[in-house]
């Protein structure tokens, strides 16, 4: 009986020493840099903390691991994207796992932090010049006036813990934040922000929620352009269009033409001055 107790205590302390045990301290999830198509950047802090030696091990071996698979692996729910891959689209994703700190020898105990950074882009069927597949995207962009554009949230782009009816939870050590452009007239949020008491319509920096359900998330703001801009946005479509007619098959033939149309005009001109004279 007493050998049959030692091999159970021996076995315990091998399954605690061999396995590995790490907690969740925080996610922040961080939304800016919000373009006009709706796409933005995403930046991801996520905190662990991890006990035992082979917890400790196995952080340290993926320092070098750049490959986010390799950290879904120790087993918590949180170390993913935070968006919807099926509705927006990944790009220059960087994962950069952070050396340990707050280490504790008594209590065996480090803290650790995986860093990630990417820019979520609407989907599109054939390529940026297109318009984008409706639904996809972190923002759905329009046109509400002639130089205004409302962004609206897409609430199914964001990937959290959700309630069967399909709203966000974040928890108490999950924050969400959302920095808006700087000429940015906010029209609707909700729910209201954790840390502020809003009058609408109003410019907002930026809004951030933690320890709450985000039932029938909603963000609606507006984008004024500067007449500045207006002006260089038309001259830049017209430029472009004019190589895109350039370069496709009949380009050679309008070029000649524009060429004639201009030596024609030229040609009136002068004659009509030398009659006058």
């Amino acid at each position: 009986m007493i050998l049959m107790n030692k091999m159970l205590i021996a076995l315990l302390l091998f399954a605690t020493l061999s396995s590995a045990e790490f907690l969740l301290e925080s996610v922040d999830v961080k939304i800016s840099d919000i373009k006009d198509d709706g796409s933005a950047k995403v930046h991801e802090s996520i905190k662990v903390i991890m006990f035992g030696n082979y917890s400790k091990s196995l952080y340290d071996s993926g320092i070098q691991n750049n490959e986010l698979a390799f950290w879904s692996n120790i087993d918590l729910k949180d170390v993913k994207f935070h968006v919807n891959s099926a509705i927006v689209d990944i790009r220059d994703f960087r994962l950069r796992p952070q050396p340990r700190t707050k280490c504790n020898p008594i209590e065996g105990i480090c803290h650790g932090e995986l860093i990630m950074d990417y820019y979520a882009y609407p989907s599109y069927l054939q390529n940026p010049n297109t318009e984008p597949v409706p639904g996809t995207g972190i923002f759905q962009v329009s046109q509400y006036k002639p130089r205004t554009k409302r962004y609206t949230l897409n609430p199914k782009a964001l990937s959290f813990t959700t309630t069967p009816e399909g709203n966000i939870i974040l928890d108490k050590n999950v924050f969400l934040n959302i920095q808006l452009p700087k000429d940015s007239v906010t029209l609707d949020v909700n729910p209201q922000p954790t840390d502020k008491n809003l009058q609408l319509p109003q410019h907002i920096d930026s809004l951030s929620w933690s320890d709450i359900v985000l039932v029938k998330f909603s963000l609606i703001f507006d984008v004024e352009e500067s007449v500045d801009r207006e002006v260089t946005g038309f001259f830049s479509g017209m430029l472009n269009s004019a190589v895109m007619a350039l370069s496709s098959p009949q380009g050679l033939s309008l070029l000649i033409l524009v060429i004639v149309l201009i030596g024609s005009y030229t040609y009136v001109v002068v004659s009509k001055r030398r009659r006058d004279e």
